[in-house]
């Protein structure tokens, strides 16, 4: 029981003061300037990256869009993040025969990158949602802090498929649980 406590206690660490998140760098033809926002949650246990243009459609061929984004999270010395879980979401619809392929990773320059990938099988037109549970938490360093940076891919292989991570009303996006870190010494 004393596990569970202490486990669920270290999961709901926080630093003190507000925590903020600006975007460094933006690039890919799936998140095209204005088509993708970054905020941070007001618990300041996770942030979200909404998407409203990343769509893929196969044309008789295969066809993929990407995004690469890299974040800087301002927050109080002596403390640490990594990327807990993430939640991705959206919509596919391929025929038969066609397959969609969502792939993410995440990492802090000179650490370890984090991956996942999602493959969908048609005939299907749904909504579509993965999370992605890394083996174990890659913690970024605690002195020079540097941004992290997320990719995201979607590919469609087929004639028509068509595969996204957008909204038009902007409520569906990924969503990245933080877990937060003292860090030793400072």
């Amino acid at each position: 029981m004393f596990g569970v406590v202490a486990l669920v206690a270290a999961s709901l660490l926080t630093p003190p003061g507000p925590v903020t998140i600006d975007v460094v760098s933006l690039s890919g033809d799936g998140c095209r300037p204005g088509t993708a926002t970054v905020a941070m949650s007001g618990d300041n246990q996770a942030f979200t990256v909404t998407y409203s243009d990343f769509v893929v459609q196969a044309k008789g061929a295969e066809a993929k869009k990407s995004c690469t984004i890299a974040v800087e999270l301002s927050h109080a010395a002596g403390y640490t993040y990594g990327v807990e879980r993430t939640d991705f979401r959206g919509f596919v619809h391929l025929g038969e025969g066609e397959r969609g392929t969502q792939r993410s990773s995440y990492r802090f320059p000179g650490y370890p990158t984090r991956h996942g990938t999602q493959v969908y099988q048609g005939p299907m037109s749904d909504n579509w949602q993965v999370t992605d549970v890394p083996d174990g938490v890659q913690h970024g360093p605690c002195k020079g802090r540097k941004p992290l940076t997320i990719e995201a891919e979607l590919k469609v292989t087929g004639k028509a498929g068509m595969m996204t991570m957008d909204s038009t009303d902007s409520s569906v996006s990924s969503t990245f649980r933080l877990s937060w870190q003292r860090c030793g010494g400072e």
